[in-house]
């Protein structure tokens, strides 16, 4: 049994069943010849272990909540910003959370503020290049204005500010709409 050997699928999915059946994670281990220093390692990139570590079923429904807001948080703390945080995990769930959970809007405001020094530190511009790109990710069919946004590197809000002050603006968006529903 040596530190440093890493966990392969199988001996991370026995380790998971034999903890969801209550036995000791270091009979666990040792019964499958591996070390903790190698659980533990492979505990930072696999979730399900994280959770059964944790003495939780990582295949309960309730998890997946669990683990979509766990990944959120992470993505924050790397200074991805939340519309794209939401496009990364698949999900535009993140404001439903928020409004629905105090504790996680305080949890998710912390952990943005604190990787702010790691995010984009200046205001991003709607200079005509992105503006063009938005205007043409949001005329493809299925494009929703969170995804053309990301892909034109600006917030959700730059776009919705500047519809609101720039009537051009705002027909172009309305022609790009119309363009993805034919």
């Amino acid at each position: 049994m040596t530190d440093t050997a890493q966990l392969t699928a199988r001996q991370t999915n026995q380790l998971i069943t034999a903890l969801r059946h209550g036995q000791a994670l270091d009979l666990a281990a040792a019964d499958l010849g591996v070390a903790l220093p190698a659980v533990w390692a492979a505990a930072r990139t696999d979730t399900r272990l994280a959770i059964a570590l944790a003495g939780r079923d990582p295949d309960a429904a309730e998890e997946r909540s669990r683990t979509l807001r766990a990944d959120f948080l992470r993505l924050l703390a790397l200074g991805v910003p939340p519309s794209r945080a939401e496009l990364i995990l698949g999900t535009g769930g993140s404001g439903g959370w928020r409004g629905d959970d105090p504790a996680f809007a305080r949890a998710c405001d912390a952990v943005s503020a604190a990787s702010a020094p790691y995010g984009h530190m200046g205001q991003i511009r709607l200079t005509p290049a992105r503006v063009a790109r938005f205007l043409e990710e949001l005329g493809k069919q299925g494009t929703t204005l969170v995804a053309a946004a990301a892909a034109a590197g600006v917030t959700p809000a730059a776009i919705y500010q500047r519809r609101r002050r720039d009537d051009d603006f705002a027909k172009a968006m309305d022609k790009a709409r119309a363009a993805a529903r034919t």
